[in-house]
């Protein structure tokens, strides 16, 4: 007797495929900006919505049922991806004096670097390349969050005034981001370059703040004592004045 042809059962009728499970909006809407965060670091920007609903298995109307446009997606896309990057007990990390701030700092890059994983670093370039705005704009959260406590520490480790008597300067802000493009170099090189780099990278991060750490101590002091150019002397706007 002939074996039953593949899908029967065995009362000779075709199996059936399973139903697909309704997805919640909530759970639609979710599953859309994670597939399209990952569509969108692959092949950039500017691929249409058509593609990434191919990808998806969907419908492109279905797209636009959840998000208006397509920037409107985008725009949620970046939200979510770098928003995440953020750990809220990051905050006490940075603060905690009774650590010596080489320690902190190490600690907050490494913890850092874990979290910034290909899709957010391949986003944060394409941003760039596709003339997206989103660069620019994430770069006041990123100096409320880590740039400005930064500096806010190590002037406490040079026993320099804080931020009440001394508002932060151009060149301090320079100071904190030649750390963080270093540290997030790391991640370009591994993530867009393709290079090979160790999975933990927790020696590098200290070798960066290492180094970082003996200069920037004395160009510190440099700035405060006034020997600096102006153009690094000029206030650093923080973001209550952007807005007005």
């Amino acid at each position: 007797m002939a074996k039953a042809a593949a899908g029967d059962t065995k009362n000779g009728l075709q199996a059936e495929s399973p139903p697909r499970r309704r997805l919640r909006p909530a759970e639609r809407s979710r599953r859309i900006v994670e597939e399209a965060a990952a569509f969108f670091a692959e092949h950039g920007l500017e691929t249409s919505t058509r593609e990434l609903a191919d990808r998806l298995g969907v419908a492109q109307a279905l797209i636009y049922r959840y998000f208006p446009s397509k920037q409107a997606l985008i725009e949620r896309v970046f939200e979510t991806t770098f928003v995440r990057l953020w750990d809220d007990a990051w905050d006490m990390l940075i603060a905690d004096r009774a650590q010596p701030l080489e320690e902190r700092l190490v600690r907050l890059y490494v913890a850092y670097m874990e979290r910034a994983d290909s899709i957010a670093v391949r986003l944060f370039v394409r941003a760039g390349l596709d003339g997206a705005d989103m660069a620019r704009r994430y770069s006041v959260p990123l100096t409320d969050q880590m740039l400005r406590p930064v500096i806010a520490e190590l002037r406490a480790d040079c026993g320099l005034p804080d931020f009440e008597r001394q508002p932060m300067m151009r060149g301090e802000r320079e100071l904190a981001m030649i750390l963080h493009g270093a540290v997030v170099f790391l991640g370009i090189r591994k993530h867009v370059y393709g290079m090979p780099m160790p999975d933990d990278m927790s020696d590098l991060v200290c070798l960066q703040v290492g180094t970082f750490l003996e200069g920037a101590r004395s160009q510190l002091r440099r700035l405060h004592a006034g020997d600096a150019e102006d153009s690094l002397k000029v206030e650093q706007l923080d973001r209550r004045r952007r807005r007005g």
